[in-house]
């Protein structure tokens, strides 16, 4: 989920109490932005917050505590029918050898009309 401008500036109001930061406008609004643009609020609030835990004496940076929720990954289901030719390719010594053969005279036909199987 991303970050509303005003987390983005709770974010910010936090470190510049903590770190006596000074924000003029051009640098807050670019923060704000930064922010709001490119960073996920819980993510962002939780690196923050260890940041401070680990005692830095030093202010952060935005790439210091920015962060994003990982993306998840979709799963699909593979497709029945490749689920049937994977096991047969294990499983099936006569399926192969027909799969083999079709492959070898495949191959021939391009020998013949002098294909290059790279190209």
């Amino acid at each position: 989920m991303s970050m509303t401008k005003q987390q983005a500036f709770e974010i910010i109001d936090k470190v510049r109490r903590i770190y006596n930061m000074e924000f003029d406008t051009p640098k807050l609004e670019t923060w704000i932005d930064v922010l709001s643009e490119n960073g996920d609020y819980e993510p962002t609030l939780k690196e923050m917050n260890n940041y401070i835990k680990n005692s830095n004496p030093y202010p952060p940076t935005l790439p210091k505590i920015m962060r994003k929720i990982p993306k998840k990954l979709k799963y699909e289901e593979v497709p029945k029918d490749v689920k049937e030719h994977r096991w047969k390719m294990k499983n099936d010594p006569e399926y192969v050898a027909e799969r083999k053969k079709i492959l070898d005279e495949f191959k021939e036909k391009l020998r013949e009309f002098e294909v290059n199987e790279y190209e």
